[in-house]
């Protein structure tokens, strides 16, 4: 349901669009029932539609963008740099800083943009941490920052995905390739790569509106409650570790594990496109090198040419002979 407010916020000022999907107990139950449901044990576990793309930007070393559906996502990285003087500290390892902005057209909730660009930034700073091989540049800090284009859902696992791409694109040195992904359980249906919509309801259901007026409701008064919750898992597969586990909602440990599990099996699917995407961008920059480096080859060699003639003609006959008549000109 949309509907305009009027807002004072940094990004616009006067009349926006802002999304309150589910603001009554029957609005809930209606969004439910317009979902599609894919039942309690899903078969298919792989990735949304992934477009991937490393060096998008030339005046950056590290760049990368991806649409993960209809999620949109833009990470540049720096090379590293000292830390300032003012809070510069003795450290055994470097220090990462992950920053994210919302495009002004990304979300129609522009009340709670500076909150949530605070919670991604902490979010992917403790993914990427256990990613980046810290040891090599003591003292020394490395800046990410992230560009939201559009949320549909997935923002934090597309934008952890994005900056390890991004990261390889800028030669930072990494123990693995990390790869995340976000499935979320409501009602007993499980949800793969959840739209946010879905997570959107799921917001709603940990303030207590979607239990209200639900079948189930009497039963959650009575009994144990019900499951609702969403898992984000980043994973390096190399070494069969987690880079970030993050939970929100009610999960049981039964189902902790087998959305740990959906999760795990999407990264392993989503490796495979980075591998392939990073293996075409090396192909491509070989390539580039091979032409630069034939180009350069063929300019000495002409330079040699030149040098030549001038010691064996002199210079007064080297610049007549270089001298050409203007057909144009009547003699």
């Amino acid at each position: 349901m949309l509907r305009v407010t009027q807002t004072k916020n940094a990004l616009l000022d006067g009349a926006t669009i802002a999304e309150d999907l589910y603001t009554t107990p029957k609005d809930c139950e209606e969004g439910f029932e317009s979902l599609e449901l894919p039942g309690k044990n899903p078969k298919k576990l792989s990735p949304r539609s992934t477009f991937l793309r490393a060096g998008v930007l030339t005046t950056v070393r590290g760049s990368a963008y991806m649409e993960y559906g209809n999620t949109k996502v833009m990470a540049i990285v720096a090379p590293p740099h000292e830390l300032m003087r003012a809070t510069a500290r003795r450290m055994n390892m470097g220090v990462i800083n992950c920053f994210v902005n919302f495009a002004a057209f990304a979300t129609g909730e522009l009340e709670s943009v500076p909150e949530r660009e605070k919670h991604l930034g902490s979010m992917l700073s403790k993914a990427l941490e256990p990613v980046v091989c810290r040891t090599e540049f003591l003292n020394f800090q490395l800046d990410i920052r992230v560009l939201i284009l559009d949320d549909d859902g997935c923002l934090l696992s597309t934008a952890i995905n994005c900056c390890g791409v991004a990261l390889v694109e800028c030669g930072i040195s990494t123990y693995d390739l990390v790869t995340a992904s976000t499935a979320c359980i409501y009602r007993d249906n499980v949800f793969l790569n959840p739209t946010a919509k879905e997570e959107e309801l799921l917001r709603k259901h940990r303030g207590g509106h979607a239990l209200a007026g639900s079948e189930n409701s009497s039963s959650t008064t009575t009994g144990a409650p019900q499951e609702h919750g969403l898992i984000t898992t980043a994973s390096m597969d190399t070494f069969d570790q987690l880079a970030q586990c993050q939970q929100c909602g009610y999960l049981s440990p039964g189902t902790y594990v087998k959305l740990l599990d959906y999760t795990l099996a999407i990264n392993k699917s989503l490796r495979q496109i980075i591998r392939r995407v990073l293996t075409a961008r090396i192909k491509e920059q070989h390539e580039l090198d091979v032409r630069e480096k034939a180009e350069s080859a063929l300019e000495d060699q002409r330079l040699a040419e030149i040098i030549e003639r001038l010691g064996r003609q002199g210079l007064d006959e080297f610049i007549q002979s270089t001298i050409k008549e203007d057909p144009f000109v009547k003699r």
